[in-house]
């Protein structure tokens, strides 16, 4: 559903609502939403009072691309693939990092203007290496394996394109 101004509504305990307690078992959230992602708006899903670290990262619509003007970007997914492929990210990450608490990840499809969110990861463990580490690999293996696609509209034009990391390896790992 959307929130204001046609925005993801931010989650219960980031709109004042209580934190979870720390009993509250692990949670995973993915989401693909044509709605407006508001940058920060996912750090209330992961907050926890045994988490003393939370990492985010939010990938936005750059103006300019290889010096061409980008207008925006238009994404296109198979939801049912790539919902599981999040889902199957998320799994990954607890058997790398096993202390992660809560993980929430955003992305957006249909159209998104400059200066909007693509993408959206809030990460949270009881130490900010974990989160960090975690949320730097989510990004990385969300563009090279799920089936999230992208093009680039720019003036006069645009253009599909195929990320980088799916056919050259994840950087760092190749």
């Amino acid at each position: 559903s959307k929130g204001a101004e046609g925005a993801l509504p931010l989650p219960a305990a980031a709109a004042g609502h209580p934190t979870p307690p720390a009993s509250a078992p692990p949670r995973d959230i993915v989401t693909l939403t044509s709605d407006r992602l508001l940058p920060g708006a996912l750090v209330g899903s992961v907050l926890c009072p045994t988490a003393g670290g939370i990492a985010t990262f939010t990938g936005t619509t750059r103006d300019t691309f290889e010096g061409r003007d980008v207008l925006r970007l238009e994404y296109e997914a198979y939801a049912p693939m790539a919902t599981a492929q999040l889902q199957a990210l998320c799994a990954g990450l607890r058997q790398k990092w096993p202390d992660l608490r809560h993980i929430a990840i955003a992305h957006r499809i249909g159209l998104v203007p400059v200066t909007e969110s693509s993408v959206e990861i809030a990460i949270s463990s009881p130490h900010r290496v974990s989160a960090l580490a975690a949320c730097a690999h989510a990004i990385d293996q969300l563009k090279a394996h799920v089936p999230i696609w992208k093009k680039e509209v720019y003036r006069g034009g645009g253009a599909w394109k195929a990320n980088a990391e799916a056919f050259a390896g994840v950087a760092g790992q190749k």
